[in-house]
C-alpha cells in the first residue's frame, strides 16, 4: 500500500474544505461572484450560494475523514471529481463570456480573477480526486507507521497549497528587473 491515495484525496479534501468554509463564512462574496459571472439564471444563484458551500465542506470532510478501505474512498472521490469537473466547465464558460478578465473567481481560495489557470486548477483537482479514489487500497492512518503517515500528510498539504494558490500565483505581476532574464519573462 502506498501513500498515493491518502495524499491525493487529502489534498483535494483540504482545498474543498477551505473553499467551503470560506464560502460559509463570507456568503456575500460567493453570491457577488455568481452574479458577476453572469452564467447562472438569477433564480438559481441563491440556492447555489447556499448549497455549494455545504457540498464543498461535506466532500472535503469525507475525503479527509472517511475510514479508508478497499473502495471506501471511491464514492466521495468520484463526487469531488465530478464537482471539480463541473467547476472547470463553469469557469470555462465564465472565461468565454469575460475574456478580458476582471471578474472574481469566487472560489473561496483567494481573490484572483477568473483566468485559464483557475480552469486548470479545477481540472487538476478533478484528476487528483479521481486518481486518489482509483488508487485507494485500504490505507488508514491507524494501521501505517508514523513516517508513512507523515509523508502522506505532508504531501497532501503541499499539493493542496500548490493547487489552491495556482491562479493567485499566476496573477502576480512580473517584476520589471526580472523581465530581461531568459526563462523568467512570460
Amino acid at each position: 500500500m502506498s501513500v498515493l491515495s491518502p495524499a491525493l484525496l487529502g489534498s483535494v479534501g483540504l482545498v474543498l474544505l477551505v473553499a467551503g468554509t470560506t464560502h460559509l463564512r463570507r456568503p456575500a462574496e460567493l453570491r457577488d461572484g455568481l452574479t458577476r459571472h453572469g452564467v447562472l439564471p438569477g433564480w438559481s444563484r441563491r440556492p447555489v450560494g447556499v448549497g455549494l458551500p455545504l457540498v464543498e465542506t461535506a466532500l472535503g470532510l469525507l475525503l479527509l475523514l472517511v475510514p479508508a478501505g478497499v473502495g471506501a474512498a471511491a464514492p466521495p472521490a468520484v463526487g469531488a471529481a465530478l464537482l471539480c469537473a463541473a467547476f472547470a466547465g463553469y469557469l470555462g464558460v465564465v472565461l468565454r463570456r469575460h475574456p478580458a478578465g476582471g471578474v472574481p473567481c469566487a472560489c473561496g481560495l483567494g481573490t484572483a480573477p477568473v483566468t485559464g489557470t483557475a480552469v486548470v486548477r479545477a481540472v487538476l483537482l478533478a484528476v487528483l480526486a479521481l486518481a486518489g479514489g482509483l488508487t485507494d487500497a485500504g490505507w488508514t492512518v491507524t494501521d501505517r507507521p508514523w513516517p508513512e503517515v507523515l509523508v502522506a500528510v505532508s504531501a497532501a498539504v503541499v499539493l493542496a497549497l500548490t493547487t489552491a494558490t495556482l491562479p493567485a500565483n499566476r496573477a502576480v505581476p512580473e517584476h520589471p528587473q526580472l523581465s530581461g532574464i531568459p526563462g523568467v519573462a512570460r
